[in-house]
């Protein structure tokens, strides 16, 4: 109520502020109230004369001043006139003023009322559009991004630029996308089992969480590369455990369990999976024993094929050997490694080996081939 009272105060002040000056101006510029006043006085000499009152001479001398004074009325008569007419656009903005103080007025009163009313129930926090810093790290994100598949689609062969395309596609919250930029890394690294890992994760991702028969063949797939991938363990067993395949999502959790280490973010959930597990079909945990405690842990999260690394017994017959026995040995497992990596060029970790080898060998120029392929896969 004291807004209203106190509104409707200003608003009052304000249009006498403006208006009463105007009406002023108006009243005193005004002669043709004189007019009738000399009349009267010109007919009130006339009836003096008549009756006696007034001598002729003092008669007319009065009749001349009077005449004198209406002629003179007149003049500032048609002149006011003409300065109204001349005025007219001088006074404009008062009217424009007028009006305005007219109208704004009762628009903001019909906004407030619309708008801000205090009985009127706020707007959801759901509905409000709110500009803030995250909506202008994602516009910068989306531009890097397409600026980035840009020169992916100009040199498709650039195996970081297809993960880190992928990883800021995540960010965005673009699973789908992302599963695809991570598919195209795999065919340029087909041995690297985070990426494989990579493909499935953001595969789940676009899926809300809903395993499907791609999602379990890039995880298979992962886990065959590298029996110790954690992720790979982690959600074969939940997909397992989704589907009710308790024994089997135990394994896998058992054996992530036994190679994690210490403190690892995930084992806290993984454990409480496994008791409602356990409990689901009243099996014993302890039954269960990794089958990953006898395997060794690979470099870069791949298995290295047998052929690639040499058995115990080829290492005590290589002692055995002479100098030139044992350097054509190392050229025979380098020219394995060769063959292999003809079949199969994206091998980085395989192009990596190889360079170090021929360099072992004194092989300078095929070195430098070698290193030369690292770099265009290093990409």
């Amino acid at each position: 109520m004291i807004f209203w009272v106190t509104s409707v105060v200003i608003l009052v002040g304000v249009l006498i502020a403006i208006i009463v000056p105007i009406i002023r101006v108006r009243a005193n510029s005004s002669h043709e109230y004189n007019t009738p006043i000399y009349y009267d006085q010109l007919n009130e000499i006339k009836r003096d004369l008549d009756i006696g009152v007034l001598s002729p001479l003092d008669g007319e001398a009065l009749k001349a001043e009077i005449e004198k004074r209406l002629e003179n009325n007149n003049k500032n008569i048609i002149t006011e006139a003409t300065n109204k007419l001349k005025e007219a656009g001088a006074r404009f903005p008062i009217v424009v003023a007028i009006v305005m103080v007219g109208v704004i007025p009762f628009m903001s009163y019909g906004l407030y009322l619309h708008l801000g009313s205090p009985e009127k129930q706020d707007l959801p926090f759901a509905k409000r559009k709110i500009i803030s810093s995250v909506d202008t790290a994602n516009v910068e994100m989306n531009n890097l991004v397409k600026k980035l598949r840009e020169r992916l689609d100009q040199n498709p062969n650039q195996l970081k630029g297809w993960t880190l395309l992928g990883k800021s596609l995540v960010n965005l919250n673009r699973f789908s996308d992302a599963s695809k930029a991570f598919k195209r890394a795999l065919r340029l690294a087909p041995n690297r089992a985070e990426i494989a890992v990579s493909v499935a994760e953001t595969g789940l991702m676009a899926k809300d969480g809903k395993f499907s028969q791609e999602v379990r063949y890039f995880l298979k797939m992962a886990q065959k590369l590298n029996q110790r991938e954690h992720k790979a363990l982690y959600y074969l067993g939940l997909d397992a455990f989704l589907r009710q395949k308790y024994s089997v999502a135990i394994q896998y959790w058992v054996d992530l369990i036994s190679i994690s280490p210490i403190g690892a973010p995930w084992l806290d959930n993984v454990r409480g999976r496994l008791v409602i597990a356990a409990k689901a079909e009243n099996l014993m945990i302890s039954s269960f024993t990794s089958r990953l405690t006898s395997i060794p842990q690979r470099p870069n999260n791949t298995l290295q094929s047998p052929e690639l690394a040499p058995t115990q017994e080829d290492i005590n017959s290589a002692n055995e050997m002479s100098g030139k026995d044992r350097k054509n040995f190392i050229r025979s497992m380098v020219e394995k490694l060769a063959n292999r990596l003809e079949s199969e060029p994206n091998d980085l970790s395989g192009w990596r080996r190889l360079a170090r080898a021929y360099k072992v060998l004194g092989d300078t120029k095929k070195a430098a081939m070698a290193e030369g392929r690292v770099r265009e896969l290093e990409k």
